[in-house]
């Protein structure tokens, strides 16, 4: 693959501290857990980056990230409890506020605590997740999406957790859609999802789009998407926006798609927006962190929610059902007919990207002219990591500041739920 010096692609596998990928990575704020996953009042151990800290939140609600180890005698941090808004080592009794300064030492007659402090983390609260940063000097203004910005009915999906590099999720091209989710798309009686699409890729101010098109049909509205007739024929052209991906650097995608909420999938005219981030736990696991904004409002809102909480009830079993197949104990084919659309897709996803295994364990990829967001995503990353190390300027990727389906296509949407 591409080289940077002495920099090859397979280098950039690695995240923990120093290296090449690992310092790019904290140059961003990165999610860490979901909200409604972090009780107030219950430290709990987080790996990202290769690295192992502890977060909280005090009785204030304020999420806290500080150093994994109590710096007395090197004890999980999340093993201690929650006093107020500080948070006591369970070894000796060590106390730490917010800030990271310790302010009880139990067991000293002469307590130096003035000279104490475990190190903290700047955080934020967005989209139902926690997100931190973790680079050197002060933090980067937090970056906020216009798409997830507007009313709907927001879920942050279970994070989930794959045993396989960072690169084998955010690598996972659209051409995989007739194939990977061909049994899915049976048994939903989704015929959309077998067409074969063409992707055309550019770069942009914040990483790259993606446009898909099938041979032979024109990429309007009407017939890229599918949309019913009537009175969301006016919304046809705004929501043609819903053809294209977005990938953020480093690794966000936002993309527009129909529902696959049990329950909704006849809803051809309601369309989710997307965001996940693919954030690396380690060298050979990642975790992805899925926000969806349906625009829904009422009884509606409130049914949809139901059925997505049943959706993260299925979640408990979805990966034994994964390396069930892996194994060859099933095949896709034998999931549920029950099962919601959403889950089996995760399923069928996380069969193929663990199975791709480590970037140095695949030998020579034979990348084909229809994998260019594949080389370009790439290209991206070699260049930037590359002025990265010879201490050259990067990309100061700028977001959009407007949401990508206009206000009036999200409008129609809602006023179309509620009537």
């Amino acid at each position: 693959m591409a080289r940077n010096g002495s920099l090859q692609f397979t280098d950039l596998e690695a995240v923990g501290p120093g290296t090449p990928a690992g310092r790019y990575l904290r140059l961003f704020w990165h999610p860490i857990a979901r909200l409604k996953d972090l009780p107030a009042g219950r430290p709990k151990l987080v790996e990202i980056l290769g690295e192992m800290f502890t977060v909280y939140r005090g009785t204030d609600g304020t999420p806290n990230v500080t150093a994994h180890r109590c710096p007395h005698r090197g004890t999980p941090l999340s093993l201690g409890w929650v006093e107020g808004d500080t948070l006591r080592c369970r070894y000796h009794g060590w106390r730490f506020d917010g800030t990271g300064q310790c302010v009880e030492q139990p067991n000293e007659d002469r307590p130096f605590c003035d000279k104490i402090r475990v190190q903290t983390y700047p955080t934020q609260e967005y989209a139902g997740l926690v997100f931190a940063y973790f680079g050197e000097g002060a933090a980067p203004p937090f970056p906020r999406y216009p798409d997830l910005d507007r009313p709907g009915v927001l879920v942050a999906d279970p994070v989930e957790v794959l045993p396989c590099s960072f690169w084998n999720k955010i690598e996972n091209d659209h051409g995989h859609r007739p194939w990977v989710h061909r049994a899915t798309a049976l048994r939903k009686n989704r015929s959309d999802i077998l067409v074969i699409r063409q992707e055309k890729v550019e770069e942009t101010p914040y990483g790259l789009r993606g446009s898909r098109s099938v041979s032979g049909v024109k990429s309007d509205a009407k017939s890229s998407l599918g949309l019913v007739k009537g009175e969301q024929a006016a919304a046809e052209s705004d929501l043609q926006m819903a053809r294209y991906k977005h990938w953020y650097m480093p690794c966000l995608k936002l993309w527009f798609q129909r529902t696959r909420a049990k329950g909704f999938e006849h809803r051809r005219d309601l369309w989710d927006t997307k965001a996940v981030w693919t954030v690396p736990i380690n060298d050979h696991t990642n975790a992805s962190f899925d926000v969806s904004l349906t625009p829904l409002v009422g009884e509606e809102a409130r049914a949809y929610a139901k059925s997505r909480a049943g959706q993260e009830a299925e979640a408990e079993s979805r990966w034994d059902l994964a390396e069930k197949i892996l194994a060859g104990k099933m095949t896709l084919e034998d999931l549920p007919d029950d099962m919601s659309a959403y889950t089996s897709f995760t399923i069928e996803d996380y069969v193929t990207q663990v199975g791709q295994g480590p970037l140095k364990g695949r030998g020579e990829e034979m990348l084909a002219p229809s994998d260019m967001r594949i080389v370009m995503l790439r290209r991206l990353w070699m260049r930037e990591v590359g002025a990265l190390l010879e201490g050259q300027p990067l990309t100061q990727w700028e977001l959009p500041t407007e949401p990508f389906i206009p206000a009036t296509a999200w409008s129609r949407q809602l006023q179309g739920a509620s009537a």
